[in-house]
């Protein structure tokens, strides 16, 4: 019997699946809003033995599902109201006295849906494929933890929810409570969901919960891969013939057209994830997709090695003890696949992607030893360039590469590499296509069995949609790289404006040095004494000359500087607006289009409409990308873009090396400037002395008191004082005779009057000493 459409307020709005024994509808509460994902078991019961335990089974797992499955990676069962809305839904079931399961709705619908998308042909991302395993390892962990077997893990039983946070949460559904599953129902019940259960459970009567662990690997390789890994479209009976045949080591095989088949180690190329992770998860396959179920998930362990050796020796056998234990690893080796960190790194140079694995010990210096062995780039060509998203500003070969890594951006490069003196070698920059593609293009003509063809269609799409990543990837690698240099030349205008005032101080101080020779000397002829300084002052005045022409040359190399540096940053600033940055992200390689092929080709295969040119297209697609590659690389306004880029970052190298060279020959003036005058200085305090020296040897027989005026005698002799305001000026007699005074002399006779000259000296001294100071401070 059909639902009826209304129940109260409760409205029944569309089915969402329908399962092997139950079928599992939607229905929202028009007044609350709330929606319910309800599934009714359809089992008729007649009496057969089988269906009477699928009804028990049904009822006892809804039990148990309602009161001890709790986990967030399970769909957990809801309670509604009014109880009268269920009362009325079971009235329309085969089984009124079955209950039904009302559980929480995924509005994102299942798996399946996502897998099929057109852009997930190939894989899915590496966010997703993560956050997949781990919610699938956590719900099958819990069950086995509670002796719970789920045997039908598939796509379609794991659905998707938005959680409030904005987070998608993956969730494992239809546990398989009524799946009483045994040889005679296989076939019927499991159609299109083979691949996924263990073959175990094809061929034995008893299984364990290892069946789970095989539909976890198949699940895992789908999702990387895009396709299911063992023959997917082969017969029950093929498939089991070579699946059989297959080693430990071997995670998928395939068919080509000629019906050869190949035992594959290693996942497929075509896929979206790092090749770091892909490594680790090749591994993790192998005991996954293992045949013997009493190996699979499990690893054998050797104990401590050292303590077998030594007893070995001593003893001369093998404790059984010391023999390899086998242990369950599954979970633990996935969780700790999941826990690793990659580096995704994108090689300019050479047009790539790299990742490599990191934790907190990983520095740069072990980035650099990496990228020289992985892309082939000397260690002192090397050159990191930080994508826009780094929260970190500068690093050296000490900081550590944690600090480097983006969270849940394994898509985007975290860091660019690229070698100096070189943007791209578009010399040896060849494409990487697939072995389906190119066993077309050596026989276009052929016609390719719906097997093949959908691996070509798949593989094309994927080669087309891989060209386009890598170009744009390109396209921001040298804007990054631009953007960088730009930002570097912004900041270096402060080294270049502190060489400029620098000059400009040490121009200062000479002039001023000049105009102290200038004051000394007039002020020496004044007093006629410039005939003591003899070839002094001509020494002064050729070390003032020959200074002054040194920072001249120095300031006029500073305005070279300057002017070039204008140009490189004028031109750094273009350069990030060219065209061809300008709108990176563009359909280059017509993808749209190629998209749309795929879907018909995947048309024909679904309705089994395929004929011997419904690869031509697709063929079309793949020649074109490789022409318009070819174009778009060779293309000479990108390569003038890359050659400007080239010739800045020089340029700019060659000015850092002036800026530092005129810096050090600054401070070496500066220095020279301080000496000169510090010199100038102290001759003239030696001037002084020696003159002052030679007047005391011609009057040392006079006393103090010969030099001074008895002041005692003049206050008390009863002399008066008369202070005529008005007077005139008279001449004031020599105390040493009946001259007049010189005025070369002081009025107590002290020698000569120097101290104003050395005074002005100074001042002018430290004058030049601060602006030759303030100047060295700017270039500290």
């Amino acid at each position: 019997l059909e639902d009826p459409a209304f129940i109260g307020d409760w409205e029944s709005e569309k089915r969402l699946g329908t399962g092997g024994f139950g079928v599992v509808t939607l229905w929202t509460n028009r007044k609350t809003k709330q929606s319910v994902a309800i599934k009714k078991c359809n089992i008729v019961k007649d009496g057969n033995e089988t269906t009477d335990k699928q009804c028990d089974r049904w009822s006892n797992e809804i039990e148990l599902m309602r009161h001890t499955v709790k986990h967030e990676n399970i769909v957990k069962t809801i309670d509604v109201e009014p109880e009268s809305f269920i009362k009325e839904l079971l009235k329309t079931s085969p089984t009124p006295n079955l209950p039904v399961l009302v559980m929480e709705y995924c509005e994102l619908g299942d798996l399946r849906r996502i897998i099929n998308k057109s852009k997930n042909c190939c894989g899915l991302s590496e966010n997703e494929i993560r956050n997949i395993l781990k919610s699938l390892r956590n719900a099958i962990s819990y069950l086995h933890d509670l002796k719970i077997t789920h045997r039908d893990i598939k796509p379609e039983n794991i659905v998707l929810k938005q959680s409030d946070n904005g987070q998608i949460v993956y969730k494992l559904t239809d546990l398989g409570y009524a799946k009483a599953l045994d040889k005679k129902s296989l076939n019927a019940s499991l159609v299109g969901t083979l691949e996924y259960l263990a073959p175990d459970l094809l061929y034995s009567e008893r299984y364990n919960c290892s069946v789970d662990y095989w539909s976890m690997g198949i699940i895992a390789f789908e999702i990387i891969c895009g396709v299911r890994p063992f023959i997917p479209h082969a017969t029950l009976a093929k498939w089991m013939l070579h699946v059989q045949q297959k080693k430990s080591s071997h995670i998928s095989i395939t068919e080509n057209n000629n019906e050869n088949y190949t035992y594959h180690n290693n996942l497929f190329p075509e896929h979206h994830i790092t090749k770091s992770l892909a490594r680790e998860l090749e591994i993790w396959l192998r005991i996954a997709l293992e045949w013997n179920p009493k190996q699979r998930g499990y690893i054998f362990e050797v104990p401590d090695a050292s303590i077998v050796e030594s007893k070995s020796k001593a003893f001369k056998f093998v404790d059984p003890k010391d023999a390899p234990i086998q242990k369950l690893k599954i979970f633990t080796m996935l969780d700790s696949i999941l826990a690793k960190k990659f580096l995704t790194i994108f090689s300019i140079f050479s047009c790539e992607f790299f990742s490599m694995e990191i934790n907190e010990e990983t520095n740069v210096s072990n980035i650099m030893d990496f990228i020289e062995q992985e892309c082939g780039i000397n260690r002192e060509s090397i050159q990191l360039i930080l994508s826009l998203e780094q929260k970190v500003t500068s690093f050296s070969t000490e900081t550590k590469a944690i600090d480097l890594f983006i969270p849940e951006s394994y898509e985007k490069p975290m860091l660019f590499v690229a070698k100096s003196n070189c943007i791209l070698n578009t010399s040896d920059i060849k494409p990487i296509i697939p072995s389906s593609i190119t066993d077309v293009f050596q026989n276009i003509k052929i016609k390719l069995k719906p097997h093949t063809l959908k691996q070509f269609a798949i593989n094309a799409y994927y080669f087309v949609k891989n060209e386009q990543r890598l170009y744009t990837t390109l396209l921001n690698g040298i804007k990054t790289y631009a953007l960088v240099l730009n930002d570097e030349i912004v900041k270096y205008k402060t080294n270049v404006s502190q060489l400029s005032k620098l000059t400009n101080g040490l121009c200062g101080g000479v002039e001023i040095y000049r105009s102290t020779l200038n004051h000394t000397k007039e002020r020496m002829e004044k007093k006629d004494l410039i005939s003591l300084t003899g070839s002094t002052f001509i020494l002064w005045e050729e070390q003032c000359t020959k200074i002054s022409n040194t920072i001249n040359k120095l300031q006029e190399a500073a305005e070279k500087i300057t002017k070039r540096y204008e140009s490189v940053l004028k031109r750094s600033r273009e350069i990030i607006s060219h065209n061809i940055l300008k709108q990176i992200e563009q359909d280059y390689y017509n993808l749209k289009s190629v998209e749309n092929r795929y879907e018909i080709v995947r048309a024909q295969i679904l309705e089994r409409n395929t004929h011997e040119k419904s690869h031509i297209d697709l063929m079309q697609s793949v020649y074109e990308c490789l022409k318009k590659r070819d174009i778009l690389l060779r293309d000479l306004g990108f390569k003038e873009l890359q050659q400007h880029l080239l010739n800045i970052k020089i340029e700019m190298q060659e000015i850092q090396k002036a800026v530092f060279k005129a810096l050090q020959h600054s401070e070496k003036y500066q220095k020279e400037l301080m000496k000169i005058n510090i010199e100038h200085h102290e001759n003239i305090w030696n001037l002084m002395q020696n003159f002052n020296d030679s007047q005391f040897t011609s009057h040392q027989h006079r006393r103090d008191q010969d030099y001074l005026p008895d002041i005692d005698t003049m206050l008390h002799s009863g002399f008066t004082a008369n202070f005529d305001l008005n007077g005139s000026v008279t001449t004031l007699k020599n105390a040493l005779g009946e001259q007049e005074v010189n005025k070369n002399y002081l009025c107590f006779g002290e020698g000569p009057d120097v101290t104003s000259l050395i005074a002005d000296n100074e001042a002018l001294l430290m004058t030049t000493e601060s602006l030759i100071r303030d100047g060295f401070e700017l270039i500290q």
